[in-house]
């Protein structure tokens, strides 16, 4: 992130946004963490992250 600023979105965004957040805290709280495919999962953000 180049700097601390404001982002202006549209609400539909916002709300997507925080149930995506929520449901990753469940995933995460459900231990999804130790699924086979979590290291994949991760490369494929990081690779897209760098994009």
């Amino acid at each position: 992130m180049a700097g601390k600023g404001t982002v202006v979105i549209t609400e539909e965004e916002y709300e997507m946004l925080r149930e995506d957040g929520e449901f990753l805290a469940c995933l995460e709280a459900a231990g999804v963490d130790n699924w086979d495919g979590y290291g994949e999962a991760i490369a494929m953000y990081r690779e897209e992250e760098d994009e």
